[in-house]
């Protein structure tokens, strides 16, 4: 498993990239613009050239905005939603992670989401992760059943994955501190949506308690998840060529310790053996 930090590229790209090498970021996530606003945004050429310099060569994923709301799907979505698609194309990151969104009405929530998805697929050669959601308020996709139908709904599904937040996963009911009940939700899962189709992990402890329905990231470890849970999703080995993205808060030196901490629990590959 290759581990990694969604980075902000506020100040720049090479203070990104400055920021991969202090913490030995093998996988990087990034919000394409600001996520808090719907003015747009454009990359100058020089701004592309160093993009493509400096991270060339690991994995980046790009993270939709919090203002589009797939589940709705009103004009105003769909374009924010397809600008930051653009964005990320222009610098080459070919995989977007996305939230479902919300809305009350849940079956209308699915087919305004799937739609979306599937309208981005066909203008764009983009890849599309979905992300399962803490079950807050009236998000979409907070469990397998939900996200299935997603999955049902599409057109294009070999460019679809899931994007599997573990914390989300815990605040929205599932104990996966229990390590039988961490194997069948996966059994579960890639029965229902078919196997290899977990695309990237959000490796993110949890402030908040189990079933809290309140999505609060914390540091690896020391949240309500505690650190042996981490231990069976990071040496999970279905997920053992995946990227691990890490949303833990900024704090002080925080991120040294969380990349440490899951550095420490992965186990040494076994070599096969021949009789």
């Amino acid at each position: 498993m290759k581990l990694g930090f969604h980075l902000s590229i506020s100040k720049g790209f090479e203070h990104a990239f400055m920021e991969v090498k202090r913490l030995g970021c093998e996988c990087v996530q990034i919000f394409v613009k600001n996520p808090r606003s719907w003015n747009k945004k454009s990359w100058s050429e020089e701004e592309i050239y160093l993009f493509n310099e400096r991270f060339s060569k690991i994995p980046v994923f790009s993270h939709l905005s919090y203002l589009p709301n797939l589940a709705m799907g009103r004009e105003k979505d769909l374009s924010g939603f397809f600008e930051e698609i653009e964005l990320s194309l222009t610098l080459g990151i070919q995989s977007i992670v996305v939230h479902l969104g919300s809305n009350p009405d849940k079956k209308d929530g699915l087919e305004k989401a799937s739609s979306a998805i599937n309208r981005a697929l066909e203008f764009y050669p983009i890849n599309i992760l979905l992300e399962n959601s803490s079950g807050q308020g009236n998000s979409i996709g907070s469990n397998i059943d939900e996200i299935s139908r997603i999955f049902e709904r599409l057109k294009v599904i070999d460019r679809v994955k899931m994007c599997l937040d573990v914390a989300h996963l815990f605040q929205a009911g599932i104990d996966i501190r229990d390590k039988t009940i961490w194997e069948d939700f996966l059994s579960s899962t890639y029965e229902a949506l078919g196997n290899e189709k977990i695309g990237l992990i959000h490796l993110n402890d949890s402030k908040t308690d189990l079933g809290s329905k309140i999505d609060r990231h914390w540091h690896i470890g020391l949240g309500k998840m505690g650190l042996n849970t981490f231990s069976h999703i990071i040496n999970e080995p279905t997920f053992r060529d995946l990227c691990a993205i890490m949303e833990t808060p900024e704090m002080g030196k925080m991120d040294h310790i969380n990349m440490m901490t899951a550095r420490s629990l992965l186990l040494p590959l076994m070599p096969h053996s021949f009789s």
